[in-house]
Protein backbone atom coordinates (compact mmCIF):
# COMPACT_ATOMS: atom_id res chain seq x y z
CA UNK A 1 0.00 0.00 0.00
CA UNK A 2 3.09 2.53 0.75
CA UNK A 3 4.55 1.38 -2.24
CA UNK A 4 1.73 2.51 -3.85
CA UNK A 5 1.16 5.64 -2.19
CA UNK A 6 4.84 6.47 -2.89
CA UNK A 7 4.43 5.61 -6.71
CA UNK A 8 1.18 8.06 -7.24
CA UNK A 9 3.32 11.09 -5.73
CA UNK A 10 5.82 10.48 -7.59
CA UNK A 11 3.67 10.47 -10.68
CA UNK A 12 2.15 14.00 -9.14
CA UNK A 13 5.79 15.41 -9.09
CA UNK A 14 6.85 14.95 -12.59
CA UNK A 15 6.93 18.55 -13.93
CA UNK A 16 5.43 18.15 -18.01
CA UNK A 17 5.80 20.33 -20.57
CA UNK A 18 4.29 20.77 -23.85
CA UNK A 19 7.54 19.69 -25.14
CA UNK A 20 8.28 16.40 -22.95
CA UNK A 21 4.82 15.47 -23.76
CA UNK A 22 5.16 15.51 -27.74
CA UNK A 23 8.67 14.19 -27.89
CA UNK A 24 7.01 11.24 -25.98
CA UNK A 25 4.01 10.98 -27.88
CA UNK A 26 6.54 10.87 -30.99
CA UNK A 27 8.11 7.87 -29.29
CA UNK A 28 5.14 5.86 -29.01
CA UNK A 29 3.61 6.23 -32.58
CA UNK A 30 7.15 4.77 -34.05
CA UNK A 31 7.00 1.01 -34.58
CA UNK A 32 10.00 0.95 -31.67
CA UNK A 33 7.64 2.24 -29.17
CA UNK A 34 4.46 0.18 -29.85
CA UNK A 35 3.03 1.97 -32.76
CA UNK A 36 0.03 2.96 -30.64
CA UNK A 37 -1.06 6.95 -29.28
CA UNK A 38 -3.34 6.89 -25.93
CA UNK A 39 -3.32 8.69 -22.77
CA UNK A 40 -2.95 5.98 -20.84
CA UNK A 41 -0.02 4.53 -22.47
CA UNK A 42 1.29 8.38 -22.97
CA UNK A 43 1.41 8.53 -18.63
CA UNK A 44 2.89 5.75 -18.70
CA UNK A 45 6.17 6.68 -21.12
CA UNK A 46 6.02 9.93 -18.98
CA UNK A 47 6.11 8.53 -15.26
CA UNK A 48 3.15 10.82 -15.17
CA UNK A 49 -0.72 10.39 -14.25
CA UNK A 50 -2.72 10.32 -17.47
CA UNK A 51 -4.71 13.21 -16.69
CA UNK A 52 -1.96 15.42 -15.84
CA UNK A 53 -1.59 15.54 -20.16
CA UNK A 54 -4.51 17.26 -20.34
CA UNK A 55 -3.16 20.18 -18.19
CA UNK A 56 -1.05 20.73 -21.71
CA UNK A 57 -3.50 19.25 -24.37
CA UNK A 58 -7.64 19.58 -24.38
CA UNK A 59 -8.05 16.27 -25.96
CA UNK A 60 -6.11 13.58 -27.87
CA UNK A 61 -7.07 15.88 -30.77
CA UNK A 62 -5.35 18.64 -29.92
CA UNK A 63 -2.75 16.44 -29.32
CA UNK A 64 -2.44 14.64 -32.51
CA UNK A 65 -2.56 18.37 -34.54
CA UNK A 66 0.51 19.57 -32.41
CA UNK A 67 2.17 16.20 -33.35
CA UNK A 68 1.02 17.10 -36.87
CA UNK A 69 2.88 20.28 -37.07
CA UNK A 70 6.06 18.61 -35.78
CA UNK A 71 6.25 16.53 -38.54
CA UNK A 72 5.28 18.73 -41.44
CA UNK A 73 8.53 21.01 -39.72
CA UNK A 74 10.27 17.83 -39.72
CA UNK A 75 9.53 17.17 -43.51
CA UNK A 76 10.39 20.53 -44.36
CA UNK A 77 13.81 20.55 -43.17
CA UNK A 78 14.19 16.73 -44.79
CA UNK A 79 13.19 18.52 -48.21
CA UNK A 80 15.19 21.95 -47.62
CA UNK A 81 18.63 19.82 -47.34
CA UNK A 82 17.62 18.31 -50.56
CA UNK A 83 16.80 21.06 -52.60
CA UNK A 84 18.60 23.42 -54.75
CA UNK A 85 18.33 27.00 -52.21
CA UNK A 86 16.18 29.83 -53.90
CA UNK A 87 13.44 29.51 -56.69
CA UNK A 88 14.28 26.57 -59.19
CA UNK A 89 12.83 25.48 -62.47
CA UNK A 90 13.14 21.84 -61.92
CA UNK A 91 9.86 21.40 -60.70
CA UNK A 92 9.95 17.45 -60.82
CA UNK A 93 12.62 16.89 -58.37
CA UNK A 94 10.57 19.66 -55.97
CA UNK A 95 7.78 17.65 -56.32
CA UNK A 96 9.51 14.40 -55.98
CA UNK A 97 12.05 15.61 -52.94
CA UNK A 98 8.47 17.19 -51.29
CA UNK A 99 6.19 13.58 -51.27
CA UNK A 100 9.43 11.26 -50.26
CA UNK A 101 9.82 13.67 -47.29
CA UNK A 102 6.51 13.71 -46.31
CA UNK A 103 6.08 9.86 -46.32
CA UNK A 104 9.38 9.49 -44.63
CA UNK A 105 8.75 11.40 -41.64
CA UNK A 106 5.52 9.88 -41.42
CA UNK A 107 6.13 5.98 -41.66
CA UNK A 108 9.02 6.51 -39.28
CA UNK A 109 5.79 7.42 -36.67
CA UNK A 110 3.39 4.86 -38.69
CA UNK A 111 0.67 5.12 -35.36
CA UNK A 112 0.80 8.72 -35.99
CA UNK A 113 0.43 8.78 -40.33
CA UNK A 114 -2.72 6.81 -39.37
CA UNK A 115 -4.26 9.67 -37.33
CA UNK A 116 -2.68 12.41 -39.01
CA UNK A 117 -2.82 12.00 -42.95
CA UNK A 118 -6.50 12.86 -43.09
CA UNK A 119 -6.18 16.04 -41.19
CA UNK A 120 -5.13 20.05 -41.29
CA UNK A 121 -3.29 21.98 -38.96
CA UNK A 122 -3.20 25.38 -40.86
CA UNK A 123 -0.02 26.11 -39.24
CA UNK A 124 2.69 28.44 -40.62
CA UNK A 125 4.58 25.69 -41.45
CA UNK A 126 1.83 24.15 -43.37
CA UNK A 127 0.53 26.91 -45.26
CA UNK A 128 4.47 27.29 -46.27
CA UNK A 129 4.62 24.14 -47.74
CA UNK A 130 1.19 24.64 -49.62
CA UNK A 131 2.38 27.86 -50.69
CA UNK A 132 6.06 26.93 -51.85
CA UNK A 133 4.27 24.07 -54.08
CA UNK A 134 1.62 26.04 -55.58
CA UNK A 135 4.64 28.75 -56.68
CA UNK A 136 6.90 25.55 -57.73
CA UNK A 137 3.92 24.62 -60.04
CA UNK A 138 3.21 28.14 -61.17
CA UNK A 139 6.71 28.52 -62.20
CA UNK A 140 6.52 25.55 -64.35
CA UNK A 141 3.88 27.02 -66.41
CA UNK A 142 0.17 26.08 -64.78
CA UNK A 143 -2.42 28.68 -63.97
CA UNK A 144 -2.15 29.21 -60.08
CA UNK A 145 -5.43 27.97 -59.81
CA UNK A 146 -4.74 24.85 -61.64
CA UNK A 147 -1.48 24.84 -59.97
CA UNK A 148 -3.55 24.49 -56.80
CA UNK A 149 -5.08 21.58 -58.19
CA UNK A 150 -2.01 19.79 -58.65
CA UNK A 151 -0.83 20.23 -55.60
CA UNK A 152 -3.86 18.90 -53.37
CA UNK A 153 -3.39 16.18 -55.98
CA UNK A 154 -0.06 15.36 -55.14
CA UNK A 155 -0.78 15.75 -51.53
CA UNK A 156 -3.74 13.11 -51.34
CA UNK A 157 -1.68 10.72 -53.38
CA UNK A 158 1.40 11.05 -51.05
CA UNK A 159 -0.87 10.95 -47.86
CA UNK A 160 -2.92 8.20 -49.26
CA UNK A 161 -0.75 5.87 -49.56
CA UNK A 162 1.62 6.75 -46.90
CA UNK A 163 -1.46 6.19 -44.68
CA UNK A 164 -2.13 2.56 -46.53
CA UNK A 165 1.44 1.67 -45.76
CA UNK A 166 1.54 3.03 -42.23
CA UNK A 167 -2.16 1.10 -41.65
CA UNK A 168 -0.30 -1.91 -42.88
CA UNK A 169 2.60 -1.55 -40.79
CA UNK A 170 0.50 -1.23 -37.18
CA UNK A 171 -0.72 -4.81 -37.86
CA UNK A 172 2.18 -6.19 -36.70
CA UNK A 173 4.57 -9.13 -38.31
CA UNK A 174 1.83 -12.14 -38.14
CA UNK A 175 -0.58 -10.08 -40.17
CA UNK A 176 2.16 -9.11 -42.48
CA UNK A 177 3.31 -13.32 -42.85
CA UNK A 178 -0.39 -14.57 -43.66
CA UNK A 179 -0.85 -11.57 -46.80
CA UNK A 180 2.65 -12.15 -48.47
CA UNK A 181 1.36 -16.24 -47.79
CA UNK A 182 -1.78 -15.36 -49.75
CA UNK A 183 0.11 -13.56 -52.77
CA UNK A 184 3.20 -16.15 -52.46
CA UNK A 185 1.04 -19.35 -52.26
CA UNK A 186 -2.39 -18.70 -53.55
CA UNK A 187 -2.21 -16.51 -56.26
CA UNK A 188 1.46 -18.25 -57.23
CA UNK A 189 -1.10 -21.54 -57.31
CA UNK A 190 -4.08 -20.04 -59.62
CA UNK A 191 -4.86 -22.08 -62.57
CA UNK A 192 -2.54 -20.80 -65.40
CA UNK A 193 -6.04 -22.07 -68.13
CA UNK A 194 -8.54 -19.89 -65.93
CA UNK A 195 -6.18 -16.95 -64.80
CA UNK A 196 -3.81 -16.75 -67.66
CA UNK A 197 -2.49 -13.17 -66.93
CA UNK A 198 -2.43 -13.34 -63.17
CA UNK A 199 -0.19 -16.59 -63.71
CA UNK A 200 2.21 -14.06 -65.37
CA UNK A 201 2.02 -11.78 -63.02
CA UNK A 202 1.93 -13.43 -59.75
CA UNK A 203 5.60 -13.22 -58.90
CA UNK A 204 5.62 -9.74 -59.41
CA UNK A 205 2.71 -8.79 -57.67
CA UNK A 206 4.12 -10.60 -54.40
CA UNK A 207 7.59 -8.90 -55.21
CA UNK A 208 5.50 -5.61 -55.09
CA UNK A 209 3.48 -6.49 -52.29
CA UNK A 210 6.81 -6.78 -50.19
CA UNK A 211 7.59 -3.00 -51.10
CA UNK A 212 5.22 -0.11 -50.74
CA UNK A 213 8.10 2.46 -51.49
CA UNK A 214 8.53 1.16 -54.78
CA UNK A 215 5.01 0.86 -55.23
CA UNK A 216 4.63 4.58 -54.14
CA UNK A 217 7.57 5.64 -56.47
CA UNK A 218 5.91 4.16 -59.73
CA UNK A 219 2.63 5.72 -58.69
CA UNK A 220 4.60 9.22 -58.28
CA UNK A 221 6.15 8.49 -61.84
CA UNK A 222 3.34 7.97 -63.59
CA UNK A 223 1.54 11.37 -61.30
CA UNK A 224 4.07 13.30 -62.74
CA UNK A 225 4.49 12.39 -66.17
CA UNK A 226 0.66 13.10 -66.45
CA UNK A 227 1.53 16.44 -64.88
CA UNK A 228 4.71 17.03 -67.14
CA UNK A 229 2.15 16.79 -70.21
CA UNK A 230 -0.12 19.46 -68.65
CA UNK A 231 2.79 21.54 -67.86
CA UNK A 232 4.07 21.68 -71.82
CA UNK A 233 0.22 21.93 -73.12
CA UNK A 234 -0.34 25.13 -70.73
CA UNK A 235 2.35 26.63 -72.08
CA UNK A 236 1.82 25.98 -75.20
CA UNK A 237 -1.72 27.62 -74.84
CA UNK A 238 0.48 30.55 -73.20
CA UNK A 239 2.32 31.02 -75.72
Amino acid sequence: MEAQVAEQTSKRRVALTRESILEAALRLCSPEGGGQLTFSRLGKELGADPTAVYRHFRDKDELVLALTDLVIRENAKLARAQLPEGSSDDWRTWLTVTAESVRTAYLARPALAVLAAARTTASPAETSGVEEVIAVLHRAGLPVLEAAEYYRQLLDLTLALTQYSAAFTCLGPDIHAKDEAAWAVKYGMLPEEEFPLLHQSAQRLTELYRDDTEVFRMTLETFLDGLAVRIDRAKQQAG
